[in-house]
């Protein structure tokens, strides 16, 4: 009863870890605010030919790009898609260091889309082999590994490309910040969350078979060289009883 019941509440807490990775995985692989920028953008005035530095604000995801706020709303918010076409970052383009960092942290999108990909079928393995109690939950746990390893190496390849665009600018003249937003931070909190499951999965896989048999079932060639080592145990000690069925479970 204590073992079922241990069983009972890992399994509602890998279901838990599973839900807030895919959950958050998903927000974040489809909001916009990872990024958030302030920058000094030359403006002219219209029917004049006076040049003003507005203060642009951009919030940014991994789809799409939209201004914040200009000119304390005097001007409405614009959203515009990112272009995955489009070679290079811009950066030699005469492009503002804002729409430079989108450009460079494109190569980071195709992580957080493949770990979303793999969360979600992670989840369905883990559901099935939940309900028919096989070998499918400790594919799920490995599932939730490669999803947070993936998610892992696109965020910092989206780090990564801030810092060397932030780096390149430094000697400009414009004023510019930067601050990560909370689709970023949801994004380390799924990969939290899949490390999690996939620790919880992995464990009710080895509670449910831990027996011997289990074990010969899963791993080729186990019962080979069990049988191995009982032909030497037999030769060395001829009168000693048989063990393998103690091994057997």
């Amino acid at each position: 009863m204590k073992v079922a019941c241990s069983i009972y509440v890992l399994t509602c807490l890998s279901f838990a870890f599973g839900s807030l990775a895919g959950i958050t995985l998903a927000l974040a692989v489809a909001t916009d605010a990872w990024l958030f920028t302030k920058e000094m953008v030359p403006t002219i005035v219209p029917n004049t030919t006076h040049v003003i530095q507005v203060l642009t604000e951009l919030r940014s995801g991994l789809w799409r790009v939209c201004t914040i706020n200009i000119l304390n709303g005097t001007h409405p918010d614009l959203c515009l898609g990112i272009d995955y076409n489009q070679q290079g970052s811009g950066r030699g383009d005469g492009a503002r260091t804002s729409m430079s960092i989108v450009g460079a942290y494109r190569i980071s999108t195709p992580c957080p889309v493949v770990a979303l990909i793999l969360g979600f079928t992670a989840i369905i393995f883990h559901v099935t082999g939940t309900i028919r109690r096989n070998s499918k939950t400790l594919v799920a746990g490995v599932l939730y590994i490669l999803s947070g390893l993936v998610l892992a190496v696109g965020i910092i390849l989206f780090i990564s490309a801030i810092n060397d665009e932030v780096g390149h600018t430094t000697t400009k003249n414009f004023p510019f910040s930067y601050r990560y937003g909370w689709s970023f931070f949801i994004a380390g909190l799924s990969f939290i969350a899949l490390e999690l499951a996939a620790v919880v999965c992995v464990t009710i896989f080895l509670r449910r078979h831990s027996k011997m048999s289990d074990m010969i079932q899963i791993i080729p060639g186990l019962e080979e060289k069990i049988d191995t080592a009982y032909e030497k145990t037999e030769q060395k000690c001829p009168g000693q009883e048989d063990h393998r069925m103690l091994y057997m479970g």
